[in-house]
C-alpha cells in the first residue's frame, strides 16, 4: 500500500510539473459529485470490516477502495485515455483500448494473490482478468458519460467496498 501511495504522489508532482491534463474533476462540481461523494464516504466508514476485522482489515479496506482506484483511475481513465484520445480521435476505440489494458494490468497482482492460493492459481487470475475486464468496461462508460476520472474514482472505490 505504501509504495502505491508513493508512486500516485509522484505520478501527481509528474503531471502537475509538465502540466499534463488527467481531466481529473468535472467542468462543474455539480450537487451530483457532491452527494456521491457523501454517499462513497458513508459506505467506506460503515463497511462491517470495519467494526469487526481489527487493522488489518480497515488497511486493506483503505488500499482497496481508496489508495488502489485513485492509482488505477489516474493512470488509466485519466493518462492514458487522454493520450489515446489525442492519437484515435475516437472516444469508443480509447474506450475499447483502456477496457482491455486494464483487464490486463490485473495479471500483475498475481504476487499478492499467489501467497493467498494454494491450488488453481492460473484459475483465479483468469478471473482476475475478466473482473477487471467487467470493471473497465462500466468505469470506461461513466468515462465516456461524465468526461472526468472522479467519478471513476468514486465508483472504483465503492466497487471495491464490495467486490474485492
Amino acid at each position: 500500500m505504501l509504495s502505491m501511495v508513493i508512486l500516485t504522489i509522484c505520478m501527481l508532482i509528474i503531471i502537475r510539473k509538465f502540466n499534463i491534463n488527467l481531466s481529473l474533476f468535472p467542468a462543474k462540481f455539480t450537487t451530483v459529485y457532491v452527494c456521491a461523494s457523501i454517499i462513497a464516504a458513508i459506505l467506506l466508514i460503515v463497511t462491517p470490516s470495519n467494526f469487526t476485522g481489527g487493522i488489518k482489515a480497515i488497511s486493506l479496506l483503505i488500499y482497496g477502495s481508496i489508495v488502489t482506484p485513485i492509482f488505477e483511475e489516474l493512470i488509466f481513465r485519466g493518462f492514458i485515455w487522454n493520450k489515446l484520445n489525442a492519437v484515435i480521435l475516437k472516444e469508443w476505440k480509447t474506450y475499447i483500448v483502456t477496457t482491455i489494458l486494464f483487464a490486463l494490468w490485473h495479471l500483475g497482482y498475481i504476487g499478492s494473490i499467489a501467497f493467498r492460493v494454494n491450488e488453481g492459481l492460473f484459475h483465479v487470475m483468469m478471473w482476475k482478468v475478466i473482473i477487471g475486464l467487467c470493471y473497465g468496461m462500466v468505469l470506461g462508460m461513466v468515462r465516456i458519460k461524465t468526461k472526468n476520472c472522479y467519478s471513476t474514482i468514486l465508483l472504483h472505490g465503492v466497487m471495491n467496498i464490495f467486490g474485492r
